[in-house]
């Protein structure tokens, strides 16, 4: 009996110290800061400032799709991938800048990033067949890049 009154007697004494545990651990005193206070109008143009900043880190990265689909519209390896499309509805009536040399296999995808182009009028008379518009121009690959030669 007396052994087990010890036992209880020393589990009383160990629950009141851990007890008093976080009365020894705790400060007395406040903990001070050093934390400027910001007004409501602060705070109101650092959310904006954060806004914006994210606003343009989505336009940087779209942007950054966009470059990588159109780059990889001229990419090649050879020059029986490269093709000549106009990228104007009008082609080589408004001459050499209404067409340009693309991946075949990316066509789909090129005409696509040309959205709906609405129907215009084209200057009237014969297709420029000057430069990139000449009998003689055909799309090659350089340095992995589709072009046009005449």
């Amino acid at each position: 009996m007396m052994s087990k009154m010890k036992q209880v007697l020393l589990l009383l004494l160990a629950l009141g110290i851990l007890a008093s545990i976080p009365m020894f651990l705790s400060r007395r005193s406040v903990i001070e800061t050093d934390m400027p206070a910001l007004s409501k109008e602060e705070i109101i143009a650092n959310k904006e400032d954060y806004q914006r900043h994210m606003a343009e880190q989505e336009a940087e990265e779209r942007a950054r799709r966009i470059a990588k689909k159109r780059a990889a519209n001229y990419a090649c390896q050879a020059d029986s991938d490269c093709i000549i499309v106009d990228k104007d509805p009008c082609g080589c009536l408004i001459g050499p800048k209404g067409v340009t040399a693309i991946n075949a296999s990316r066509s789909l995808e090129f005409s696509q990033s040309l959205g709906n182009v609405m129907a215009k009028a084209c200057p009237e008379g014969a297709p420029s067949t000057e430069k990139e518009c000449s009998p003689t121009a055909r799309a090659v690959c350089r340095n992995k890049v589709c072009k046009i030669v005449y």
